[in-house]
């Protein structure tokens, strides 16, 4: 292999990251969306894919990240450039129908990405909605967070760039400043976050099928903002009550007790290190399981307090030493219900080879014995939660959407 940068070592955190067993399914950022008509989408909606992969090439040529596959020697993993094969990283599936869309995004999350070839998918869906084409990026964790997958999404969709051009979120300039927190806080607060109510649930937690539902929600983003600045909230905030209420839709179709609150695992930016690809952290929320304005407020006061800690804390898991103990304690944990990601979306509209990204939504792996996520984006205005279940043990993931749905407009209308 020759030529600058040919082969790289892959960073501890990266490396780390390959081995997470995520229960059958691949540890891969999923990103959703619908395609209007125009450039390579024709108006009933179906794509010209040659068009797609010649508008694709020369920009993957430009992005390192997607030309690079994972190879192990001498003991060690290292990212080795080769040449890519567009073509084998597109594929066109059949989305037809009411809901077709959705159930093709629960089949593709559970395709696993070659370690022979570089770690990305694209499924393009022909008139996954009338006149719209359906749209699914998937970028293996170890090659990005959600800033980088936001990045990249961003100069691979979005207008040409100048050669070298960088954005802040590719280069981790503005990630936050880790200090503030003392040692003995930040000791404190990794003791805290084992030292909780225990998760009773048999419905949420336990062995995750191999069949996933997905579904999304939506509500207007400016909106959502100003109700929950009117409470002293953040977004972030406002999207953490929501998801107590779709938590609180699965205990009831199941019939189980409704306890105050419920744990969320909640993944923040930290300080990027060294090569790694991923600076993300941990933050636990108790979050109420009550729909109120108090509850938004308790949620607001708890994540203030634990969001500097959490950033200060670092990765969770920055060595492939502690990724066995990591598997393990995840296949038998009862601390968190759910992960809810939030995902800072593209700040301007995109459009690929002239069609129009009219909506987008995120979708994050389940890993260990949690049998449903969520995953926040803000795009074009609006926020979008992805919700992802394990369909063999969970009511339909579009139940659990409404409920975050009806809590998320529920704060705006207060």
């Amino acid at each position: 292999m020759t030529g600058p940068n040919a082969e790289i070592p892959i960073s501890a955190v990266d490396t780390a990251i390959l081995g997470i067993n995520a229960t059958g399914q691949p540890y891969v950022v999923t990103l959703a969306g619908l395609l209007g008509p125009g450039g390579f989408v024709n108006a009933a909606g179906h794509p010209d894919i040659e068009r797609l992969t010649a508008f694709l090439t020369p920009r993957v040529e430009r992005e390192p990240d997607l030309q690079h596959c994972p190879q192990r020697r001498d003991g060690r993993w290292w990212w080795v450039r080769m040449p890519v094969d567009i073509s084998a990283h597109i594929t066109v599936e059949s989305a037809a129908g009411p809901g077709g869309f959705e159930a093709l995004c629960g089949r593709t999350v559970m395709k696993p990405l070659p370690l022979d070839r570089p770690l990305w998918h694209i499924t393009v869906a022909p008139a996954a909605r009338p006149g719209q084409c359906g749209i699914v990026v998937r970028l293996h964790h170890a090659v990005v967070d959600g800033t980088r997958a936001t990045a990249l999404l961003e100069r691979l969709f979005g207008p040409d760039q100048e050669p070298g051009a960088t954005t802040v979120a590719q280069t981790g300039a503005a990630r936050p400043d880790s200090r503030g927190p003392t040692l003995p806080s930040r000791v404190r607060h990794g003791l805290h976050m084992f030292l909780r109510r225990t998760v009773r649930s048999p419905v949420l937690l336990g062995t995750v099928g191999d069949t996933r539902d997905v579904a999304a929600a939506s509500v207007d983003l400016a909106e959502l903002e100003t109700a929950a600045r009117a409470s002293g909230a953040t977004v972030n905030d406002a999207y953490l009550v929501a998801v107590g209420q779709g938590l609180r839709a699965v205990l009831m179709d199941a019939g189980e007790p409704i306890p105050e609150t419920l744990t969320v695992s909640v993944p923040v930016q930290v300080d990027s290190r060294g090569a790694a690809h991923n600076a993300v952290g941990v933050m636990l929320v108790a979050v109420p399981l009550t729909e109120s304005v108090a509850a938004l407020r308790t949620v607001a006061r708890r994540t203030s307090e634990a969001k500097p800690l959490a950033r200060a804390s670092g990765t969770t898991i920055g060595s492939p030493r502690l990724v066995r103990l990591f598997n393990v304690f995840t296949r038998h944990q009862r601390v968190i219900a759910t992960v809810a990601s939030n995902v800072h979306g593209p700040r301007q509209p995109l459009t690929v080879d002239g069609a129009p990204l009219t909506e987008m939504w995120a979708l994050g792996p389940l890993a260990g014995n949690v049998r449903v996520g969520f995953t926040a984006v803000s795009y074009a205005g609006r926020l979008s939660v992805g919700i992802e279940s394990d369909a063999d043990h969970l009511p339909p993931a579009s139940r659990i959407a409404d409920s975050v749905g009806r809590a998320l407009q529920s704060i705006i209308d207060t």
